[in-house]
């Protein structure tokens, strides 16, 4: 068992290349951000609203894989997974569930304190969740220079692999061992498994301030405690389109999912001091077609 797990790293670091080797975490001193040095409460307005789906929602299907170029004995335990992405929309109201709703540009200073709980980063029944609070989902928000946790609860071999707003590698090994990773660039780390589970994949938004929520069961959204002035409030929602997939060279078994790129809605808001503004999003399959 133990030459399959060192074997399985060795191709793991092979097929992504040199550049995928762990990368040192940086340093413990990095800062978060400095926020709410000027905070007043009583300059502050709300934003509401909600996110709605028009027309046809797409499908998901139950898919399932035998085979992994790093656990030749899946196929004794096949895996099983839903489309991924594929956007939960309430059958009456049309809500969607988990849509992510955030203002582009806040000033850290007027802003509010950061009142998030730490997020952590789970493999867990060959699903890639992201814990935070009593949120479990795909999404996470992290504040800018933040720690992060890392944890396999799995028996079988991980690899959080991060693209976009962070570049590493960390080999899960050993099972239910939390592994602790601080994150210094402003971005959105795309995460996924860099051991053949090809289709798990999450979002993590390393932000400077607190204006970012996720959409409830029917949709609907809140942000408190936002400062008078002008912004662009964006509503983000991942793709479920697969754009490439890639290849093991060894085994020719599917090592990794490429996913067109997330989508994004604006709308200008402008905040009044105690005033609350209503906005609101509405998406379709068309918005998704891919290029």
């Amino acid at each position: 068992m133990h030459g399959r797990i060192i074997l399985g790293m060795f191709c793991t670091l092979l097929l992504s290349g040199c550049s995928e080797a762990p990368a040192p975490a940086p340093l413990d001193d990095a800062r978060e951000t400095a926020l709410a040095g000027s905070f007043d409460r009583a300059a502050t307005g709300v934003i509401r609203g909600r996110v709605t789906w028009d027309g046809d929602v797409p499908a998901s299907h139950e898919m399932v894989v035998r085979e992994n170029a790093f656990n030749p004995r899946l196929h004794l335990n096949p895996a099983r997974y839903l489309t991924p992405h594929v956007p939960t929309v309430h059958p009456q109201d049309r809500g969607v569930e988990n849509a992510v709703v955030f203002l582009r540009v806040v000033d850290p200073h007027r802003s509010k304190a950061w009142d998030y709980p730490k997020a952590r980063v789970v493999f867990n029944e060959r699903r890639l969740t992201i814990e935070q609070g009593p949120h479990v989902s795909s999404v996470g928000f992290i504040r800018c220079g933040s720690a992060i946790d890392i944890v396999n609860r799995d028996s079988e071999f991980h690899l959080l692999r991060a693209r976009g707003g962070a570049f590493f590698a960390m080999p899960l090994i050993e099972p239910n061992r939390n592994h602790e990773r601080r994150l210094t660039q402003a971005g959105i780390v795309d995460l996924t498994c860099g051991a053949g589970y090809y289709w798990l994949h999450a979002h993590l938004f390393v932000v400077e301030h607190p204006y970012y929520t996720r959409t409830d069961p029917s949709g609907a959204f809140s942000l408190t405690g936002v400062p008078d002035g002008t912004y662009e409030l964006v509503c983000w929602l991942p793709s479920w389109h697969v754009e490439r997939k890639e290849y093991d060279p060894e085994t020719a078994i599917i090592a990794r999912w490429a996913w067109a790129s997330p989508k994004e809605q604006t709308r200008a808001v402008e905040v009044k001091t105690l005033g609350t503004c209503e906005m609101t999003f509405q998406w379709k399959l068309a918005d998704f077609a891919p290029h």
